[in-house]
C-alpha cells in the first residue's frame, strides 16, 4: 500500500529514531508535494508498471444470441528510480565552536533537497540522472493520444491577463474547471503552479467570492478551489528561479504559465522508492577531520492511468492588457 513521506516520518519516530523524522520534518515543510504524493516500495531499482491503454467494447445482444467477446488493453512500460542525496560534511573544529552547527547543516540540506526535489518533479530529465517529471510526462500522454491532458487555456487575445477583465476572469474559471474535469475521476489531489500564478488564481477566487481554504500539515494556510488544494511549487535551490516559470510562449505571448493537476493513488499517479528516506549518522570520519552524515533516497515516479496527469497552458498571470 502506498503511503506519504509524512507517514514515514511518523513510524521513524514511533520507533525512537530522531535524525530521519527531523531530516523528514524540514523536508516536508519545504515540499507541499511530499505532503501529498504516495510511495510505492520495492526494493528493485526498475518496476514494471501495467498502465490502462483502451477499455473493452460492450455490446447488446438479442435473446438466444451470443454475447460478444472484447477484452480490454494494457501497456506495459519500466519506471525507474534515481538515486538522490548527498554528505552532510562540518567540520570537527566548528563543532566544537558550536555544537549545534550539524543541526544546522543538517536544516539545510533539507530544505536544499525539498528545493531540487520540487524541480525535478516538473521538470526531472533521465538523461540528467533524474526521474522523469511530470512535464515531459505529459508531453508523452499527449503523444500517445490523450490530447485532453494537455491543452491551450490562453485568451483569445494574446498577451491579455486572467484578471483583465471579468470576461478575461470567467475565461480563466472555465479552463480551470476544464483541467479539474479532465482528471481521472474530475477529481485532482492538487494543482501545481508558481508565485505569481497563485496570487492571481487567489485574486480570480476572491473577486468571485468562490475561494476557500484549509490549512496544510503545519498549520500553513492552503487555497482551495472545489476542495482542490492550490500549491505554489516554488523556487529551485538557487532561490531565485522559478520552477514554472513566467516566460512560456506556448499560445503565442512570452510571458505565459501553466497550471498542472494530478491526482495520487494506486492505480493513478505515484511515487515509487527502494526503501523510505534514510540519513545515517557516520560520526567523525577517518580520512577527513568532519563529522559525516550520509542522506540518501533511491525514488522515482510512476503513471498507471494517462488520465491522472494535466497541464493547462498559456495563462497570463495578472491583469495585462498586452
Amino acid at each position: 500500500m502506498a503511503v506519504t513521506l509524512a507517514e514515514f516520518v511518523k513510524t521513524a519516530m514511533n520507533e525512537g529514531q530522531t535524525l530521519m523524522p527531523t531530516i523528514g520534518n524540514y523536508f516536508l515543510m519545504e515540499s507541499n508535494v511530499l505532503q501529498l504524493i504516495q510511495w510505492n516500495t520495492d526494493k528493485n531499482l526498475a518496476v514494471k508498471i501495467t498502465s490502462m491503454s483502451t477499455l473493452p467494447t460492450v455490446a447488446w445482444r438479442k435473446i438466444n444470441a451470443a454475447p460478444s467477446e472484447s477484452t480490454g488493453t494494457t501497456e506495459q512500460k519500466i519506471e525507474s528510480k534515481y538515486i538522490f542525496g548527498h554528505y552532510i560534511d562540518v567540520d570537527r573544529v566548528l563543532v566544537y565552536a558550536n555544537p549545534n552547527e550539524r543541526a544546522t547543516q543538517r536544516k539545510m540540506s533539507a530544505m536544499a533537497m525539498a528545493f531540487e526535489f520540487n524541480d525535478q518533479f516538473i521538470n526531472g530529465d533521465p538523461v540528467n540522472d533524474e526521474f522523469k517529471g511530470i512535464s515531459p510526462r505529459i508531453d508523452d500522454i499527449n503523444t500517445d493520444g490523450f490530447t485532453d491532458q494537455y491543452f491551450d487555456a490562453g485568451s483569445d487575445t494574446v498577451g491579455r491577463g486572467i484578471l483583465y477583465d471579468t470576461t478575461e476572469q470567467h475565461y480563466f474559471m472555465d479552463n480551470v474547471a476544464k483541467l479539474i474535469h479532465v482528471v481521472s475521476g474530475h477529481k485532482p489531489d492538487s494543482m501545481y503552479m508558481n508565485s505569481k500564478m497563485y496570487l492571481a488564481f487567489e485574486a480570480a477566487l476572491r473577486r468571485a467570492q468562490v475561494l476557500n481554504q484549509s490549512k496544510d500539515m503545519f498549520g500553513r494556510i492552503i487555497n482551495m478551489y472545489q476542495q482542490v488544494p492550490l500549491i505554489d511549487i516554488g523556487i529551485k535551490a538557487d532561490q531565485t528561479t522559478e520552477i514554472i516559470t513566467n516566460a512560456e510562449t506556448l499560445s503565442g505571448g512570452t510571458d505565459e504559465t501553466s497550471i498542472y493537476a494530478c491526482r495520487y493513488g494506486d492505480g493513478y499517479f505515484n511515487g515509487i522508492q527502494q526503501k523510505p528516506l534514510e540519513v545515517i549518522d557516520q560520526g567523525l570520519i577517518t580520512s577527513s577531520p568532519v563529522f559525516r552524515d550520509l542522506v540518501e533516497w533511491v525514488v522515482g515516479l510512476s503513471v498507471e492511468n494517462p488520465r491522472s496527469l494535466a497541464r493547462a497552458y498559456g495563462f497570463v498571470a495578472d491583469n495585462g492588457a498586452s
